[in-house]
């Protein structure tokens, strides 16, 4: 008897599930990830996880889904991206805000080498048969160095007042109110990183610029629902975590 499960099997029955169960289990699924991570590897685990989630979220940018909730569409990428901002408050929390620096950093390096490394790969000419597979490759990455660009910009400014605004939470409820600097410092940092990304993504650097009100509604205020959610469910992942160091 052969069996074999092809994948597009299992993305027709991801489909059966509606975008807001998709979205519940992938949250709950990154922050499971991050802390299985940090287990296993400490505070390498955790800028491992984070430079892979920050060339993945670059990726579900491109296309977005539509929610019960909300009139416009939404662009995906948003739950992983997201996910980075609990990274970098556990490493702030757990190993200091120099580590958390350094995840920043990494992320930084491997999106511009993913983005290198696949330039070069489209560069090369395709054997007889694999046009299709080199055509997807370019539809995939061709918006990338426009994406890195703007992802860089923002992610280094979202990033940077993050850590900032959590360590100086930190410093003025003496270490107190967890829950506190764990919701208002990435609710910050992600509302200037989303503002930021997507005028530059989607209107600066776009070959094509999108109308203001696309980008102000699919963009930024559909995208930052998700991360006030994000930044409310992802406070119990923090408290475990730092269970864990404990």
């Amino acid at each position: 008897m052969h069996f074999s499960l092809s994948p597009h099997i299992l993305i027709d029955a991801l489909q059966q599930n509606s975008p807001e169960a998709l979205t519940l289990a992938l949250l709950v699924g990154c922050g499971v990830i991050i802390l299985g991570m940090m287990r296993a590897f400490g505070a390498a685990g955790l800028m491992v996880y984070s430079a892979l989630a920050i060339v993945v979220a670059n990726l579900q940018v491109q296309t977005a889904t539509v929610y019960a909730f909300f009139p416009n569409p939404v662009a995906l990428g948003t739950i992983v991206f997201s996910s980075t901002f609990i990274v970098s408050t556990i490493l702030t929390e757990c190993y200091g805000k120099a580590k958390a620096k350094q995840a920043m950093w990494l992320s930084f390096i491997g999106m511009i080498l993913v983005t290198l490394f696949m330039i070069i790969t489209m560069g090369f000419k395709p054997a007889p048969g694999f046009g299709e597979a080199h055509q997807a490759m370019c539809t995939l990455f061709f918006p990338a160095p426009a994406l890195i660009a703007a992802s860089l910009i923002a992610y280094g400014v979202g990033q940077y007042n993050d850590i900032w605004i959590f360590a100086s939470l930190s410093r003025l409820t003496r270490g107190k109110l967890l829950w506190v600097r764990s919701f208002f410092a990435p609710l910050i940092g992600a509302l200037i990183d989303n503002m930021v990304f997507s005028v530059l993504a989607w209107m600066v650097f776009a070959p094509s610029p999108l109308p203001w009100r696309t980008v102000l509604f699919t963009y930024i205020l559909g995208a930052y629902c998700f991360h006030v959610g994000i930044a409310l469910i992802g406070i119990p992942f923090i408290y475990v975590a730092r269970r864990m160091v404990k």
